[in-house]
């Protein structure tokens, strides 16, 4: 059980910053969740995690550094990066306000956040990675709210679960190639499997977004330039065809700058920079926490270890029934992803553990595969501190934890997923 207490700092960072606005919320402070900072929350609990970690510090420094320059949180620094950069350029040369103009004079007003679930359904099930999708999606989503009568927060929510759908459900995301490989499964019948639950969840969180949204009219839309829109329908069409997110995200703020020459005589290459310097910026905090994060889990990983080997052994001793062992593989992957705030790392280290236990109580290896999967996209979609909700809260210029608690289709999925175990036989 000592290997509880390499996770003590991360709940400590989750108790200070959550705590923190939670307080504030209870004493009546203007901008609540906003009154503590992440970046000063995780602090302490770095501090603590160093304090807890056996060795020197040359070896607690290399774990933490281990956990910072992990091949995952890199990637999503750059990703904030250029998200940034990209969101900054198409907002200065009128890219947001002709899209959303553009989106009001098409959709009415009840239907827009279903229609941004769907379209960030379809296109995170296409390239396979939620970041991707939300750095897609969430700079057009966002800028509708500053024209209609829904909250930036709720917009953001929209788009992250939609991008989770896709994490859950596409062949080419990374936690479906983790899930299925370390199960042993076969992917065309975890993706059956997989998709009943996924699409049924999809469905409940339509109707849940049609009745959270405002029918009090539409709104009408302004002037809009087919011209401006599109830099968006780049991005979106090299996501489609395959083109690494990093690629389609550089080109895409290219083109931007090449649209903003052509519509616009004041443009200049130093405007463009200025742009993408204040962008760049405004991913600073974002990217920091990011960083901290990673380093926080790598001074924890020597207790992932021992936890999934302590889970492994505990299980394998119970002699519970199908229902029982389901549940405790939703349970230990999504403890997992809470602690460390990556879902495939938590599938990667949780897999053994859950193929041993399948294994034992007949559970066939594709069931066991959705479950790893699922539980671990809905923990990644709500956890403040999750990759996704970052990004998302940053676009949108909100607390993530005012877009936790709208993340319907995570909870939805979760739902879902908790009665299909409960009520539904396993076939050995």
């Amino acid at each position: 059980m000592s290997c509880f207490i390499h996770f003590i700092p991360t709940l400590l960072f989750v108790l200070i910053f959550v705590g923190g606005g939670v307080y504030f919320t209870y004493t009546g402070a203007a901008d609540a969740f906003y009154r503590v900072s992440p970046l000063a929350a995780i602090m302490p609990a770095i501090i603590l995690g160093w304090i807890l970690h056996k060795g020197t510090n040359a070896e607690r420094m290399s774990a933490f550094l281990d956990g910072v320059r992990h091949r995952n949180i890199i990637a999503m620094c750059i990703i904030f990066l250029l998200a940034g950069a990209l969101s900054e350029v198409t907002k200065s040369i009128g890219c947001v306000e002709s899209t959303v103009n553009l989106a009001l004079s098409l959709i009415p007003q009840q239907f827009l956040l279903m229609s941004l679930f769907l379209i960030a359904v379809f296109i995170s099930t296409a390239i396979g990675t939620s970041m991707g999708t939300i750095a897609t999606i969430a700079p057009i989503a966002i800028g509708l709210s500053s024209q209609i009568d829904i909250s930036p927060a709720l917009i953001a929510a929209t788009v992250v679960g939609g991008a989770m759908f896709g994490d859950d459900l596409s062949v080419i995301s990374d936690t479906t190639i983790a899930s299925v490989m370390s199960q042993e499964a076969d992917m065309k019948a975890k993706l059956k499997f997989n998709a009943k639950i996924a699409i049924i969840a999809a469905s409940i969180t339509l109707i849940v977004l049609y009745c959270s949204t405002s029918k009090s009219g539409d709104v009408v839309a302004g002037d809009y330039t087919l011209l401006l829109v599109t830099p968006y329908i780049v991005l979106i069409s090299l996501s489609l065809l395959g083109i690494n997110v990093f690629v389609s995200l550089v080109l895409s703020i290219i083109f931007a700058g090449i649209i903003g020459f052509i519509s616009s005589d004041n443009y200049s290459l130093l405007f463009l920079s200025k742009s993408i310097t204040t962008g760049f910026a405004a991913m600073y905090d974002i990217m920091v926490l990011s960083l901290m994060v990673g380093g926080l889990s790598g001074l924890a990983d020597r207790g992932s270890q021992e936890l999934s080997n302590y889970l492994s052994a505990w299980m394998l001793k119970r002699n519970g029934g199908q229902k029982m062992a389901q549940l405790f593989i939703a349970k230990i992957v999504s403890i997992f992803d809470i602690l460390l705030a990556n879902n495939t790392i938590a599938i990667i280290l949780s897999g053994d553990i859950v193929r041993e236990i399948a294994k034992k109580h007949h559970i066939p290896p594709h069931h066991s595969a959705t479950w790893l999967q699922a539980f671990s996209c809905v923990f990644q979609g709500i956890i403040p501190y999750g990759a996704q909700i970052l990004l998302a809260s940053a676009i949108a210029k909100v607390s993530p934890l005012e877009v936790v608690p709208h993340v319907y289709y995570c909870y939805i999925l979760g739902i879902v997923a908790v009665l299909h175990i409960m009520l539904v036989k396993v076939k050995k």
